[in-house]
């Protein structure tokens, strides 16, 4: 028993101390990275709490650890997200929207167009949408190459005149800084919701990162895609005006998508590693219904990669058009 109890007051103070390292060190950080000064206090907790074990008791210690744990969350709480930081130029405008009965203006429409990942003209524009001729809407998922599980999610809307427009849900960067999942955990980064035309959102990934991109027809009625469309407008004009931090685990892109998917699915949507691995998200959507389930999920994967298609239909107006045709129509040469 004495041993049992050993081992686990030192697992309080392993955990107690690795948490509030990281804690101290990435907290609030920006463009430039952790802060290694602040890990010195972390030391200076783990070393009380050693020397509290040893020269008083084992409870002791650990009643150390979980105060100075406790203090550093406070100090945590304390950091606010912001609207108006020297944002990355890719990130620089908001969009808000105007509602007004069923027409939906958004602003700050982004339409970059690139010639490599770091080089683009970068363009917004605004746009008014009317809700009565929502027909679809696209679930999109990238996964990363390179990291099992990882992926990025968004979806896109499509109108009756055959405009889309792509919401997705991702980390607001500052000037230089990049991502970073652990960094995620400790209010680093604000979250955004950024919308956009398909040739940006959807080229960038397919055609210029290489990445990987399946593009599903979202299986549902067309008052519930409305309804999901309203939902992430409410949710985008929140954050608009009450910014919020962004969280590798509860506040992702898609853990975002799943709440505003619940306006979607016929069943409630469980989160699991599906969601916090969201390069699964699609066999998640294959569960609910969402996507098309007439044939096994590979299958149904095969059949929305666009890669191809995208790569034929690169600055293309119809570019929307072509990644959605079949296969040897869209990648047959422009006449």
């Amino acid at each position: 028993m004495r041993i049992w109890k050993n081992a686990m007051s030192g697992l309080v103070l392993l955990v107690g101390g690795v948490w509030a390292s990281l804690a101290l060190a990435l907290t609030g950080t920006g463009p430039e990275g952790p802060h290694g000064a602040r890990i010195l206090v972390a030391g200076a907790l783990v070393a009380a709490a050693v020397a509290a074990w040893r020269w008083r008791s084992r409870r002791w210690g650990v009643a150390v650890m979980l105060l100075g744990c406790l203090c550093v969350y406070g100090w945590v709480r304390t950091f606010q997200p912001s609207n108006t930081r020297d944002w990355a130029p890719d990130l620089a405008r908001a969009p808000w929207a105007e509602v007004a009965g069923s027409k939906v203006t958004l602003h700050e429409v982004r339409d970059f167009r690139y010639r490599s990942t770091t080089d683009w003209d970068p363009a917004w524009y605004t746009a008014t949408y009317d809700t009565d001729a929502l027909t679809e809407a696209s679930f999109i998922v990238e996964p990363f190459s390179g990291f099992y599980g990882a992926a990025h999610t968004m979806v896109s809307f499509g109108f009756q005149d055959g405009r889309r427009v792509v919401f997705s849900v991702e980390v607001r960067r500052e000037q230089g800084e990049t991502f970073s999942a652990l960094g995620g955990l400790f209010r680093r980064f604000e979250i955004a919701y950024v919308v956009g035309d398909e040739r940006d959102l959807v080229q960038l990934r397919s055609n210029f990162r290489h990445d990987d991109v399946y593009v599903y027809p979202v299986t549902a009625s067309r008052e519930r895609i409305t309804a999901f469309f309203m939902d992430m407008v409410q949710r985008m004009n929140g954050l608009h005006t009450q910014p919020e931090f962004y969280d590798t685990l509860t506040s992702n892109c898609t853990t975002n998508l799943v709440r505003h998917f619940e306006k979607v699915a016929t069943k409630d949507v469980p989160y699991d590693h599906r969601t916090l691995m969201p390069a699964f998200a699609d066999e998640l959507a294959y569960e609910l219904g969402i996507i098309d389930t007439d044939a096994p999920l590979p299958q149904v994967r095969q059949r929305y990669h666009i890669n191809a298609r995208a790569l034929a239909a690169q600055g293309r107006d119809d570019f929307s058009a072509r990644i959605r045709a079949p296969l040897q129509t869209a990648t047959a040469p422009a006449p």
